[in-house]
């Protein structure tokens, strides 16, 4: 009997061992799935905050631009961008990681359409791609007769109504950039050594200068620092040699931040 008593008394015995034991697993089980979904809980919760914080990023730069990839660039001009100055801007932004498109032609202007309409160029160039920055360098051609009601209409810088025409076609032109991009750079055309041209484009100078800053788009470069002699012009004083291209390229780049 008391060996039946003993034999009871152990298997009780055993019994609750089995089922603390049980007990004391279930509980680590448990335990085990809260603090994974805790763990759990904290990076998706910083994954959500890093998404928030990304887009709020992409909004405060230029969302149709892919990350990694420098904006397309669009350089246009006469024969003053066209020698010394715009290659060496074109490949210096190139050098940079910027995607340029390069259109320039000399002897053109606002003035003479029907030798070369940059009205419709201009339209043509920007169908090309979306452009953030556009560099332009116009107005060496431009002080002389342009068509208006059928006649010629001749430059004077007094004559009020050829300034007033010329100012509608500025107007277009520069418009039709600033409704395409906000970052328009006119550059300004640099001392002349012959006298006469020189005070000439003075006048579209300032013009320009005036113009832009009243549109409230784009900026004006000047570059007034460019000396009028050799090595970095050409032997007519006008044009700009390649060092002297280069001098105005790195110049344009510091001033835009580009």
């Amino acid at each position: 009997m008391n060996s039946l008593r003993a034999y009871r008394s152990t298997i009780g015995l055993t019994s609750n061992l089995w089922l603390l034991a049980g007990f004391l697993f279930l509980l680590s089980l448990a335990s085990g799935c809260d603090s994974q979904n805790a763990n759990s809980a904290g990076p998706a919760h910083t994954g959500a905050e890093e998404s928030r914080i990304s887009d709020d990023d992409r909004g405060n730069g230029n969302a149709s631009l892919n990350p990694g990839k420098k904006p397309e660039v669009l350089i246009i001009g006469d024969s003053m961008m066209q020698f010394g100055i715009g290659p060496a801007l074109k490949k210096s932004l190139e050098s940079r990681g910027y995607s340029v498109q390069y259109f320039v032609k000399k002897s053109t202007g606002l003035t003479w359409t029907h030798f070369f309409d940059w009205q419709y160029k201009s339209q043509e160039l920007l169908s090309l791609g979306q452009f953030d920055v556009i560099i332009v360098m116009l107005g060496s051609n431009d002080g002389r007769w342009l068509k208006y009601e059928g006649k010629r209409l001749h430059y004077g810088p007094d004559v009020a109504q050829w300034w007033q025409q010329y100012a509608l076609r500025f107007d277009e032109f520069f418009g039709r950039l600033c409704n395409e991009t906000r970052r328009v750079y006119w550059i300004g055309m640099p001392p002349m050594k012959p006298e006469g041209y020189h005070n000439k484009t003075r006048l579209f100078n300032a013009f320009y200068e005036r113009k832009i800053q009243n549109s409230g788009c784009g900026s004006y470069i000047h570059t007034n620092y460019l000396s009028k002699e050799k090595p970095v012009r050409w032997s007519d004083g006008i044009h700009v040699s390649n060092s002297g291209g280069r001098m105005v390229a790195d110049r344009i780049i510091k001033e835009t931040g580009l």
